[in-house]
């Protein structure tokens, strides 16, 4: 009997070596790392080379597809489920952080996670990877919008510099319609597109640096003069203005049924790829009273994070670490345009030799990050019923309703 134990025992160890199953029964241990569906081939590239790289590494390590946008709410809603490594926007990492679903990035015994982290990416993606002193993720690219538009329309580049140009343009049918195509379009329902005049007109949003939850002037004499615009340039009525979805406005640009519009550098890869009428180029201006203002866009950047429930941070930090490595983040500007945050990237011939690359640059020189504290969660709501009310139609065009729809838009970022 003790010799068939020892055979059963036996067997059972060799199905667990074969299968990857260990004694108990339970699967190998994995460590997950979330990709967008569109990455998950070179993420799982990446992977491959990061096991090879690293013989040590003990774990299976997945590729699983999750978008970055609702990353907290997933995490949020069942932390012990959900990925080891996550990607998120950073204007998550504030709302994370706080609810303890993050773990601190720290030196380790034999990396410098955090001081890396600090030493080779853009300060202003070590600013977004960090709250209330702690780092919390390791900086992957860094986006914000330009304007797209249809060579075959505005022929002239000198157009599309001036919101009030393309909008006085006189606009060409639609192909095969007996219907003008629309001049002009940005998605002013939603908060990350509205702040352009708001902040080409000098106000600013939780103060000058994003981190003052008391301070918002849109509701100025300067907000004032931006809504007096918006509400003669911007609504539904107007014809030559369109908002609504980036990627249908996108469409409609590549489709001659519209000038231009305003969408982030993933629309090259996801729209616009290898046609040849879409020129780009930094935000336009708006002309107000008198005044021609550049419209100055709101920028973001992507992280990858480790989660504080993980069972593998010290595995999860390195896949983290190397996936955002100089290296990757240029795999990740020629495969998916992504423009890099490591400062040795950026210096690539392959990033500054790029026209597409520089006019993003620029365009992060004139932008406002967006801010990184949890109360951002608080402003998306009342901005896109501000922008909604604008384009519709149904806030009125008079000073007085304008100016008590910026105060009631203020006053709701303050409420708790």
């Amino acid at each position: 009997m003790k010799k068939f134990a020892s055979l059963i025992a036996c067997f059972l160890l060799t199905c667990s070596a074969v299968l990857g199953v260990t004694a108990c029964g339970e699967s190998k241990d994995t460590v997950v790392i979330w990709a967008a569906e569109e990455e998950k081939t070179l993420m799982e590239t990446l992977v491959n080379e990061f096991k090879s790289a690293n013989p040590d590494i003990e774990e299976n390590i997945q590729v699983v597809v999750q978008s970055v946008w609702n990353a907290q709410s997933v995490v949020a809603k069942d932390p012990e489920a959900a990925a080891d490594v996550i990607m998120i926007p950073h204007d998550q990492v504030g709302i994370m952080a706080k609810q303890g679903l993050l773990s601190e990035i720290r030196d380790g015994t034999s990396a410098a996670f955090a001081t890396d982290i600090k030493t080779l990416n853009a300060p202003a993606t070590v600013q977004q990877a960090t709250y209330d002193g702690k780092v919390y993720g390791f900086p992957l690219t860094m986006d914000t919008y330009i304007l797209y538009y249809d060579k075959t329309i505005f022929t002239d580049s000198d157009t599309v510099k001036s919101v009030d140009a393309m909008l006085a343009f006189d606009m060409p049918n639609i192909p095969d319609r007996d219907e003008k195509a629309a001049a002009f379009g940005f998605r002013i329902e939603d908060g990350f597109y509205l702040n352009m005049g708001f902040f080409a007109m000098g106000c600013t949003l939780y103060g000058e640096n994003g981190d003052d939850v008391t301070a918002c002037n849109w509701n100025n004499a300067e907000g004032l003069k931006f809504m007096q615009y918006a509400a003669k340039n911007f609504r539904m009525s107007g014809k030559k203005f369109k908002s609504g979805d980036v990627s249908n406005l996108a469409t409609a640009v590549l489709n001659h049924r519209q000038g231009a519009c305003v969408s982030g550098g993933w629309e090259m890869q996801d729209t616009f790829q290898n046609a040849q009428h879409i020129g780009y180029t930094t935000l336009p201006s708006i002309t107000v009273d008198g005044d021609e203002k550049q419209l100055v866009s709101f920028s973001n950047s992507k992280l990858y994070a480790v989660n504080n429930r993980s069972k593998y941070k010290g595995t999860a930090s390195r896949l983290a670490a190397y996936v955002t490595s100089e290296k990757c983040q240029l795999r990740f500007a020629s495969d998916r345009g992504y423009y890099p945050t490591n400062l040795n990237a950026q210096k690539s011939e392959s990033v500054t030799e790029n026209e597409f690359f520089q006019v993003i640059r620029a365009q992060l020189d004139n932008s406002v990050p967006v801010p990184v504290i949890p109360e951002i969660s608080r402003y998306w709501e009342p901005a896109k019923s501000l922008g909604t009310s604008l384009y519709n139609g149904s806030l009125k065009g008079d000073d007085a309703s304008l100016q008590a729809a910026l105060n009631t838009f203020v006053a709701s970022l303050q409420q708790d």
